[in-house]
Parts: C-alpha cells; structure tokens; sequence
C-alpha cells in the first residue's frame, strides 16, 4: 500500500536546479537506483521509503535529507529518465525524411529496452498513473500530449514534403506507432529470453516504411 511517505500532490514543472557537489550527486543517483528497483519491484503506490533505504544502505532519515517525501522521490525519478533521454536524442542528427523519422523512434524504443529494471519501473508507474488520482497523472497526461504532437508534427512535413503518401492519417499513424511501442515493451519485460524486441520493432519498421511511401511491397 501506498503508506505514510504517500503524499498525493501532482507533479509539476521542476524549478531552476541548485548545483550540486559530486559526492552529493553520486549519492543522489545511487538513491534514484534503489528506488528505479523499488517502483519496478511494487511500483510506486506499493513502494516505501524504508525499503528504497534499506536497498541503499542508509537510514530512511538520511534519504529524506535527500527526498523529503515520495512524491519527491517519483518526480526526481521522472526527471532524470527525461533528462537521459533528451540527451541520446541530442547525439542524433535531425534529417526532414523518413529515413530520419524511423531512426528516431527506433532510438526512442532503444532508449526505453536498455535497462530492464528503469523500462520496468517506468511501465509500472506509468500504468498506475492512468488514475488521476495519482501524482504523476498531470505529468504523464502532459507527456502524451507532446509526444504525440511530436510525432503528428513529425508526419505532417513528411506528407508536406512529398516523403509519404499524402493520404496518410498522422493522428492514428502516431497512435498506432507508440502503441507497438508500449506493447513490445511490455512483451519483453514479460519474456526478455523469448522477445527480441529491436529485431521484432525493425521488421515492423520495414512493413511501415513500404506502407508509408505508398509502395506495393
């Protein structure tokens, strides 16, 4: 159960960042650690503060020096996963095509697969999220807002430019691709041993890249 250390405040925007000292920050990180394991063990509702402390090795006053609640502790969480992410899609390099649009969703799937314990502890909240009861709803529903005009955005100059057939549906074409998305994810938490996902998420971008252009295969 959610416990005393809930506190059910929504997340919002995070404010300007004071710098922090290197040992300061290893410790922080190795505390987002524990708790990335915590939330994909119980998600976050089932999580407790005392448990995040114990994995961590330090009392659970010493973590909330660090994170005075939970709600801390989920927001810091989320923003660092964001933060992670901005940065890998930095390294790529921005092409107006459909080659280009493909290569990053698939960096976006690539990002989410790479450590099972952060893709699962990211599904669990976000499940648990679809209440909007839940202190990270605003958050995920601010989220979905954007990463789907992202992409509709994304598509749109595509049919603009002449890159795929100009009949194509952006909403549903959008939908369609994060909805493969979240549920290879899902397959491969179930499974890793029997899903390989990228291999699985490739061939699907081969069908789409046909289907896109309008070609017969």
């Amino acid at each position: 159960m959610a416990g005393k250390d809930t506190q059910e405040q929504p997340i919002a925007a995070a404010g300007p960042k004071r710098r922090r000292a290197p040992k300061g920050e290893m410790r922080r990180m190795a505390l987002l650690d524990a708790a990335t394991e915590v939330f994909a063990r119980d998600g976050y509702l089932g999580a407790s503060m005392r448990d995040v402390a114990d994995i961590a090795g330090i009392t659970t006053v010493g973590l909330l020096h660090h994170f005075p609640n939970k709600v801390a502790l989920l927001r810091a969480l989320l923003d660092r996963r964001d933060a992670r992410t901005t940065e890998r899609f930095g390294e790529l390099r921005a092409e107006p095509t459909l080659e280009g649009f493909l290569k990053f969703v698939r960096l976006s799937l690539s990002i989410s697969v790479e450590d099972p314990r952060e893709c699962q502890a990211a599904m669990m909240i976000n499940t648990e999220s679809l209440s909007d009861r839940h202190p990270a709803y605003p958050w995920y529903q601010e989220k979905f807002a954007i990463v789907h005009g992202h992409a509709q955005a994304h598509l749109g100059s595509l049919v603009d430019s002449g890159e795929v057939r100009a009949d194509l549906d952006v909403k549903a074409m959008a939908q369609e691709l994060f909805a493969m998305m979240d549920g290879l994810q899902m397959q491969w938490l179930r499974g890793r041993e029997r899903v390989d996902v990228l291999a699985v998420f490739d061939a699907y971008l081969q069908r789409l890249a046909t289907d896109l252009k309008g070609a017969r295969p």
